[in-house]
């Protein structure tokens, strides 16, 4: 489904908020931080991009998406190199329709990549005033932001008077990537091949996900919560996974 279908606008921007807010109150901005907290298993929460999924289509593979995790792991103390394992489960159900049974054969789509780590800074761009009118209504979420953050419950908390022009962040450089693919049993289906299964889940899966080159930095971590921001400007969230 896409985004819109699941969250409607005030939920996408509350969702918006929380992202924001977890950001500028972002307590470790420091690489040496990252280093030490970063390593971990995370599961996906979230996405502020958008994925079609089930709705409205009628695809080759019958794919179901499952668990998606993010495996982080750091080779060794004395550099700052990073290995990212993106491990996306999946089942490839049976028959041309979508039916109610949603057993099928089971897999996993593994994308590593080794990314080094340095510090950097998110700049937040303003808008000029020609642009809001060209913007058919819609609402500026940093505009929307501020003003909350300017609400007497948030003043003693927030550092920043007004909605700062950049925060510091973990920035991400990605080098080569490798994409494996596993399935449980063999494909008993004439028009369905490994390769329109590969691209089904690169429709429904976030892209940062699939090409973990398109992460290019963190902007939120704790040994709970991180945040990831793609190249396009989504955000990912994940929670710490104990599995």
């Amino acid at each position: 489904m896409t985004e819109e279908y699941i969250y409607k606008q005030p939920q996408r921007n509350r969702l918006s908020y929380f992202i924001e807010l977890m950001e500028m109150l972002n307590a470790h901005s420091r690489p040496k931080n990252w280093l030490e907290l970063l390593p971990g298993k995370c599961h996906l929460l979230y996405c502020t991009g958008r994925q079609i999924g089930l709705t409205l289509r009628q695809p080759s593979a019958r794919v179901l998406i499952g668990d998606v995790y993010l495996t982080i792991n750091r080779a060794s103390k004395l550099n700052t190199s990073i290995s990212f394992t993106s491990d996306i489960g999946f089942t490839v159900m049976n028959g041309r329709d979508w039916p109610h049974d949603k057993s099928g054969i089971t897999g996993k789509l593994e994308v590593n990549s080794v990314f080094r780590l340095t510090s950097g800074r998110r700049l937040y761009l303003k808008e000029e005033k020609t642009s809001e009118k060209l913007s058919f209504g819609q609402p500026n979420n940093q505009d929307s932001l501020a003003q909350k953050l300017s609400a007497k419950k948030w003043r003693k908390l927030v550092p920043y008077k007004e909605f700062p022009s950049s925060l510091p962040v973990a920035k991400l450089v990605s080098a080569d990537i490798e994409v494996t693919m596993s399935l449980g049993d063999n494909l008993n289906q004439n028009d369905v091949t490994p390769s329109s299964i590969v691209q089904e889940i690169r429709v429904q899966v976030p892209p940062e996900m699939f090409d973990l080159s398109r992460v290019v930095c963190g902007t939120y971590v704790d040994s709970r919560l991180l945040v990831l921001r793609g190249v396009n400007g989504s955000a990912l969230l994940f929670t710490r996974s104990m599995c």
